[in-house]
């Protein structure tokens, strides 16, 4: 630019100039040089506070304080992956890691503080965050050391606070566990739980003898196979393994029930109805059939009805109270009696002589009388529909029955919803206004209408005048 000003250039000069400014203003500028590159920073790495990162000593330790809630980490500034948790109860040396092949963060729990020295935690830390380098499974699994029955009890009292059937998988695993329930979790293969599986397919129901002299008569004790229940018994035990960690024996293990295969009555209506009205009335266990007939005309489970004690049942104002802890929505439920339901209360109640309203036939051990057990209704049920030649039905069928019959008479969602109990935490909100009255007139004209269609005579019985 210096030079275009001087006034003793010439016209070309001056064109000469020009040109050579106008190609260095349009020429790309080249890379900078290594020695010209400013390095890029890296995002600063967030740094632990303080307060939470010391070297972890006896001293410092126990004067670390608990908080009053939920948890606080301390890391040691020697080993980084060690750390103090806190909780308001305890106080543990634990370790954080990174597993780089599953790319996620990994923490295992060493020990507590008043059992580790520091030096020893920082000793088992470097050990685990070696191994997990070499690429070993260093999770501890949950039922490490316990038997399978400890491990079932360790997994429920972990999903009692999230699941409402916990209870009932809880017991359901023990039931059939047998021997195999005090045989170390660590030591269970695919064969053991196969075996319990394929025995409650199959097998369950067995054989004994009972009376003396020439009294003695073989019976059958136990619940026959049932392929639906084993499977259940599969899934509740996988679960359980599952949350433990390590190997699942229950991996790989077919089915026993086919559904389609099995497709069964739900729900008992017409001439089925009737067969079964005539059996059960010509059953000589006069105690169960009390117990099938209220299961029936109030639609509640079989459990409930067995557990009934005559302070959960108001005479005068016809209603059955169900304890929170008897339901499965752990919610106290209340139920309107039908006339039926009512007669056969009164009838037992004239010569009740225990709390139980279905007492057991014999104390146990301990001296103390409880309620009915559920084998004798199971084994009254089945010589009920083998006499009347039903196959497939089950008790808790009677409960599928009471809704559909419900169903059949009009009554509407909520109505049936809130007599059978089936209750979601979503529909305990929604219906929770809906009054007693229309569901206890639903109920009894549900027992009015099954008593009618169970006690009519058979087409073939009719007399020619009822045919005309």
């Amino acid at each position: 630019m210096e030079a275009l000003a001087d006034p003793s250039l010439t016209e070309s000069q001056r064109a000469g100039y020009v040109a050579a400014l106008a190609a260095a203003l349009t020429m790309p500028a080249a890379p900078p040089t290594a020695t010209q590159r400013t390095p890029r920073r890296a995002a600063p790495k967030p740094e632990r506070k303080a307060a939470d990162a010391i070297r972890l000593g006896k001293e410092s330790v126990a004067a670390l304080t608990l908080p009053e809630s939920g948890e606080r980490y301390v890391f040691d500034t020697e080993c980084p992956q060690l750390a103090v948790r806190l909780r308001p109860t305890s106080k543990v040396y634990v370790v954080q890691m990174w597993d780089k092949a599953n790319a996620r963060s990994q923490r295992s729990t060493l020990g507590k503080t008043d059992v580790l020295t520091p030096d020893q935690a920082r000793v088992k830390a470097r050990a685990l965050v070696a191994a997990l380098a070499d690429g070993q499974d260093v999770r501890k699994a949950a039922g490490q050391g316990s038997t399978v029955g400890e491990l079932v009890k360790k997994w429920h009292a972990v999903k009692v606070k999230s699941n409402r059937t916990a209870d009932e998988m809880r017991d359901t695993a023990l039931h059939f566990l047998g021997k195999l329930a005090d045989r170390p979790a660590a030591l269970v293969e695919r064969e053991h739980i196969s075996a319990v599986h394929h025995h409650i397919a199959t097998k369950a129901r067995r054989r004994v003898v009972r009376g003396t002299g020439a009294e003695q008569h073989i019976v059958e004790i136990g619940e026959p196979g049932i392929p639906a229940t084993a499977d259940k018994w599969l899934a509740i035990m996988s679960s359980v393994f599952g949350w433990a960690g390590g190997a699942n024996p229950c991996k790989g293990i077919q089915k026993a029930f086919n559904a389609k295969e099995k497709a069964r009555q739900h729900y008992l209506h017409g001439e089925p109805l009737l067969r079964f009205w005539s059996a059960l009335e010509a059953d000589t266990d006069a105690d169960v059939r009390d117990v099938l007939l209220i299961a029936l005309y109030t639609g509640q489970r079989k459990g409930n009805v067995l557990q009934m004690r005559w302070d959960h049942v108001d005479q005068v104002a016809g209603l059955w109270t169900i304890p929170a802890e008897m339901t499965k929505q752990k919610k106290a439920q209340t139920n309107p009696l039908s006339e039926q339901v009512r007669e056969i209360l009164a009838r037992r109640q004239s010569d009740a002589a225990t709390p139980w309203v279905f007492p057991a036939v014999r104390a146990s051990r301990d001296g103390t009388l409880g309620h009915m057990s559920e084998t004798r209704p199971r084994d009254a049920w089945e010589r009920i529909t083998k006499a009347a030649g039903i196959e497939g039905v089950r008790i808790h069928d009677l409960r599928h029955t009471a809704g559909s019959w419900l169903a059949r008479l009009g009554s509407n969602t909520a109505v049936r919803q809130k007599a059978l109990g089936h209750q979601t935490s979503a529909m305990a909100e929604k219906y929770a206004h809906l009054e007693l009255d229309p569901v206890a007139d639903a109920l009894q004209r549900m027992g009015d209408a099954i008593t009618a269609a169970a006690t009519k005579p058979a087409a073939g019985n009719r007399t020619a005048k009822e045919a005309a």
